[in-house]
């Protein structure tokens, strides 16, 4: 594969190439006609913008129809029970993504409501308490606790250094007065992985719980939030998930439910327990019988988008056939592919988990530019404020694939390759001739004296690959 075929499979290579995907047995049709045929969007576009919110598939299209049949023309012929079995499986499917009980999960609109849900439940405020955060938390987030903090709430937002935030600093801020900690897991800016594990360990110690913006890494980046330590979290559907918007999660640890975090929505149904509503009135009951909800679900609103949640159920479903491990595995190496390629005097990378993580950002001059040749390309990135960051998804049905295509990558922004004749060893080094091909400008010849790998000196190897949450 040249150059130009890489970056074409690397920043264009869209959900289904190349899959590096654990063995499954191989369809009769070929997986990337498989993968291409049930996203529409693909025929046209080079998709690479999950973390944005992915294309809708005909998979989620049909849950969303299944669900207008429904309304439209009401229950029978299996309609009732296609929503139903959505009804009552759906919230168990997105515990099994992040290691939650199906009584750890309730139903929101969106990411947000979850979060709002947290912080109106235990009112740091009122206690004269304080929420610490960080600025690589979701920015939709920060605007709100800042107007939270305009109006009189400790919050405590703590500056990170180079794209990340230490632990040590999140600790400086954290006190016994602290009553939350409110983090993004996979930060949708650079795809940076929170250390999440060692500061719960420190906010549990000062007596604080902690929340934590899922939405980049459900469907994508397997975790498990009890190992985790995380007491509160919330996602939504429209990204990693393959649904649509309005469509979200709240997770809610057991031991906190009614307790840490009390009752605010006391959703449900009442019983009338008096006459004229009932003939026979039950002594032993009071005259409004009311019997609340005793899982997360007492965090829901009332009726939330069946229709939605329709989509995203089938997103679940799409998952399930691929892994969350093997499509991380793909965007995992398809970005270190990128990265390979891109000319790091132009695309300097901001990410500082790109072998763990599935978006990678860069830096680069005159995105206006860049953004225009991509956009003429058809290739969907997310590109502003002298960044472009990729976050591509592969949701093939198994196998391995390759596919080829045409991203206009201007020559002066690639890496030049080198070709090495080693001619003679000197010591511990090594004399070689290296012939440098440089993308619109030909090839250059030199002679090149290298250590040998694993000096100091040297072009350093890569290690073993740790988990997405080590340290």
């Amino acid at each position: 594969m040249d150059r130009r075929d890489f970056v074409a499979a690397g920043i264009g290579g869209a959900l289904g190439a190349p899959a590096i995907l654990a063995a499954r047995p191989h369809p009769t049709v070929p997986v990337q006609d498989q993968v291409r045929g049930a996203f529409p969007r693909l025929t046209h576009e080079t998709f690479v913008n999950a973390a944005g919110g992915t294309p809708l598939g005909r998979f989620a299209q049909t849950g969303l129809e299944r669900y207008m049949e429904f309304q439209r023309l009401g229950p029978g012929e299996g309609r009732e029970d296609y929503v139903g079995e959505m009804l009552s499986n759906i919230r168990a499917e997105f515990g099994r993504l992040i290691g939650a009980r199906e009584s750890e999960i309730a139903l929101v609109h969106c990411t947000k409501a979850g979060e709002q849900t947290v912080i109106d439940g235990l009112e740091p405020k009122r206690h004269r308490r304080n929420i610490v955060t960080n600025d690589m938390h979701f920015s939709g987030s920060l605007h709100n606790l800042i107007g939270l903090k305009r109006a009189g709430t400790d919050v405590r937002i703590v500056r990170g250094r180079d794209w990340s935030v230490s632990i040590d600093s999140m600790e400086a801020a954290i006190d016994d007065q602290t009553a939350l900690v409110a983090v993004t897991l996979v930060s949708n800016v650079t795809g940076r992985i929170e250390p999440i594990r060692e500061l719960a360990a420190i906010a549990h110690a000062q007596g604080a719980l902690v929340y934590a913006d899922v939405i980049q890494a459900t469907g994508i980046v397997p975790f498990n939030v009890r190992d985790l330590g995380i007491d509160f979290a919330a996602s939504n559907g429209y990204k990693w998930l393959f649904g649509v918007h309005g469509a979200g999660f709240l997770y809610v640890r057991q031991e906190l439910q009614g307790t840490a975090l009390p009752d605010r929505l006391f959703p449900g149904h009442v019983d009338y327990n008096y006459r004229p509503w009932v003939d026979h009135p039950d002594p032993a009951h009071e005259d409004f019988v009311y019997d609340p909800r005793v899982d997360a679900r007492r965090y829901q609103p009332g009726h939330v988008s069946y229709l939605g949640y329709c989509g995203v159920y089938e997103g679940m479903k799409f998952i399930q056939r691929i892994g969350v491990e093997a499509a991380l595995a793909h965007s995992v190496h398809l970005n270190e592919r990128l990265k390979e390629q891109l000319h790091p005097d132009r695309f300097t990378c901001i990410s500082p988990h790109v072998d763990r993580s599935p978006i990678i950002t860069f830096r680069t001059a005159n995105t206006s530019s860049l953004e225009k040749q991509l956009r003429a390309a058809n290739v969907v990135v997310t590109v502003g404020n002298d960044r472009v960051r990729v976050s591509p998804a592969d949701r093939s049905a198994g196998g391995r694939i390759e596919r080829r295509g045409v991203v206009p990558i201007p020559d002066r922004l690639a890496r030049p390759t080198s070709t090495i004749d080693v001619r003679s060893r000197e010591g511990n080094s090594t004399v070689a001739w290296e012939s440098l091909t440089l993308p619109g400008h030909g090839s250059i010849s030199r002679y090149v004296r290298r250590r040998p790998l694993g000096d100091a000196c040297s072009q350093s190897s890569s290690c073993g690959r740790e988990g997405p949450f080590s340290s």
